[in-house]
């Protein structure tokens, strides 16, 4: 297949799985049996018309609840945040929407068992080496205590900064 077949298939494909699901009534067809046979092989010309019986109407789908596991954790982490729930797909690295967005990976992995592929779909569609290590910085957070990262005189972060040396002068002479 040619990169554009491939192109056109996969579309096709979204698009039916997009589409919300027909619902049809299930028929079929009953051919009835002939007043009188003649013979071993009835000529398909004299045979009656099929009649279409309705069977039954396929059961309703039960209603998924408004209200998801999943969704309430988020729900409830933008609160905490006071954050709008969009924010978790938005595309920002502000540290505000990193730390909504690995509280709610965290939250997500550990309450939920959700794999890494299924939380970085509703973070966005982020990848699952992205949602690791938001869930290792959360756990770090939680181990440690948040520390914001400010900025020095410097320009060295002080979150970062263990261990100040001093440089001593070269006299080459």
């Amino acid at each position: 297949m040619t990169l554009e077949e491939l192109h056109a298939h996969y579309k096709a494909v979204r698009a039916r799985l997009d589409k919300p699901a027909k619902k049809e009534v299930a028929v079929r067809l009953i051919y009835p049996e002939p007043a009188s046979a003649p013979g071993p092989y009835p000529d398909p010309l004299d045979s009656p018309a099929p009649v279409a019986v309705v069977i039954e109407a396929p059961a309703k789908a039960p209603e998924t609840p408004a209200e998801t596991p999943a969704r309430k954790i988020l729900n409830e982490v933008a609160e905490k945040h006071k954050m709008p729930v969009a924010s978790f797909r938005s595309k920002s690295r502000t540290m505000p929407f990193i730390n909504l967005r690995h509280e709610a990976c965290y939250r997500l992995s550990t309450e939920l068992g959700f794999s890494l592929m299924q939380i970085g779909r509703l973070m966005g569609n982020r990848d699952h080496t992205t949602v690791l290590n938001a869930i290792r910085r959360h756990k770090k957070i939680l181990a440690e205590g948040y520390k914001p990262k400010t900025r020095t005189k410097s320009g060295v972060s002080s979150a970062r900064v263990t261990k100040v040396e001093t440089r001593a002068q070269n006299d080459h002479g």
